[in-house]
């Protein structure tokens, strides 16, 4: 089974990237913050993807790789 992976970079904070993979049954988001993955991810529909409004953000090529030196 091939899972498609998709980046979406998120309008609201730079550093910020949406993680969407779709599966057989559903699709599978996660985020990322400056690179490092946030959470567990969840299982979830595309109905909810869509409400979150993750699918009308930019898509991304890459995660944002994570700055050096801390936060700024």
């Amino acid at each position: 089974m091939a899972v498609k992976r998709t980046y979406y970079k998120d309008r609201y904070n730079d550093d910020k990237v949406w993680e969407v993979v779709k599966l057989s049954g559903g699709y599978y988001l996660r985020q990322y913050i400056c690179g490092k993955q946030f959470g567990r991810g969840m299982r979830t529909t595309k109905k909810h993807i869509q409400s979150l409004g993750i699918f009308d953000f930019e898509k991304a090529q890459q995660l944002n790789q994570p700055r050096k030196g801390g936060a700024k």
